[in-house]
């Protein structure tokens, strides 16, 4: 199996609770312990940072600048080494505007999308382990993130297609009647949106097949679909242009419909990520709170199975809390199984044992990482 790139090195400055840290990894699973507050979520996100999107907690870029005192930190970086490659990627924020940040690579100016070619993350978080049972919006984002790893233009897309929908949203709510205007837009949507829905299409079937093909275990099998016009679409058959003739005869019809709410009402924006605990024959929402998160564990790790012999890397944060010891104890033999580089946190270094030296482990305390096996 060939092996994912992997981070080498880690350099840190001003960053959450980190004033300065410059950390070496070897590309086995790294692990992270020690008490709550102690920074380990913060190193996470900085990982999670050097991929397209906002990072794991989605938090605004003044709030990822260390505070010093009262005041934030003008200026908070994130570099890595990748040890395949061997090229440095980073980023930060950019001086005198603190609601943007810059990507590097090799000192020169890249994109979350110029950076995937090279890495792929992916992660999973106690925010998500109630993905099943929350508002569709966070399912929607969670599976547009897996997508992400297979078409790493997806996300561009998505904003492309929001921004044309805000824009239709402001025709309605400045009642301005323009039928070329209108057309323009909606066609835009149309064509972005058939996008979304084949990335999300084909990444579906690439889930389904993997689960169907892996044999029963500790993390229960999903089934998968995706409440969605355009999905179900490319799910007939359709090709992608009759998706897009679909969803722009669509949002022509209903114009006077959205005109009246002021908004897209329908439309990939909408779609829902549905999944079925296969063996109980059971909606995920209606599985008990153990199950949603064996059930979500089993979906990361199908999806990283996926991925034709190159695993994203992976960042779980405080995942083996839940779970009893056998349970961890598969989840680290599947993760070593892998062959990508994973980083996990938790509270105590006991609930990672199963490794056995397979790892490297940290504990994390004062804004610095101490080495204690490897």
């Amino acid at each position: 199996m060939a092996k994912n790139e992997f981070i080498k090195s880690l350099l840190l400055s001003d960053f959450r609770s980190y004033p300065v840290l410059d950390i070496a990894f070897d590309g086995r699973p790294v692990v992270l312990y020690g008490e709550n507050g102690a920074g380990k979520t913060n190193l996470l996100e900085a990982v999670s940072l050097l991929s397209p999107g906002r990072g794991l907690r989605r938090a605004k870029l003044v709030d990822l600048a260390r505070r010093s005192g009262s005041a934030p930190c003008e200026n908070w970086s994130v570099a890595a080494r990748l040890g395949l490659e061997g090229i440095n990627i980073g980023t930060g924020a950019v001086e005198g505007a603190p609601n943007r940040r810059k990507m590097r690579m090799d000192g020169k100016a890249a994109s979350g999308p110029d950076l995937a070619k090279y890495i792929s993350i992916n992660w999973l978080t106690p925010a998500q382990d109630r993905l099943f049972s929350g508002p569709a919006s966070d399912r929607r984002k969670f599976f547009d993130r897996l997508c992400l790893i297979h078409v790493p233009a997806h996300g561009r897309t998505f904003l492309a297609y929001e921004k044309s929908r805000a824009e239709r949203g402001r025709l309605f709510a400045e009642r301005i009647d323009d039928a070329y205007w209108f057309d323009a837009l909606e066609t835009d949507m149309a064509e972005r949106g058939a996008k979304i829905a084949l990335a999300r299409w084909q990444v579906l079937e690439m889930l389904r097949t993997e689960i169907a093909a892996r044999p029963e275990g500790c993390f229960p099998k999903a089934d998968l679909s995706i409440d969605g016009e355009a999905e179900a679409l490319y799910a007939a058959g359709a090709e992608e242009l009759e998706v897009v003739e679909f969803i722009k005869t669509n949002l022509r019809k209903d114009r006077a419909l959205d005109a009246r709410a002021g908004r897209t009402l329908r439309g990939v924006h909408k779609s829902d990520l549905v999944v079925t605990h296969i063996e109980k024959a059971m909606p995920a929402a209606h599985c008990s709170t153990g199950e949603q998160k064996a059930l979500l564990i089993g979906l990361v790790l199908a999806h990283a199975r996926s991925q034709s012999g190159k695993p994203p890397l992976l960042l779980l944060d405080e995942v083996a809390a839940h779970l009893d010891e056998h349970r961890r104890a598969a989840l680290i033999e599947e993760l070593l199984e892998l062959n990508t580089q994973v980083f996990l946190t938790g509270t105590d270094a006991e609930l990672f044992k199963a490794f056995a030296g397979r790892a490297q482990v940290f504990e994390v305390a004062d804004g610095a990482l101490t080495l204690q096996s490897s």
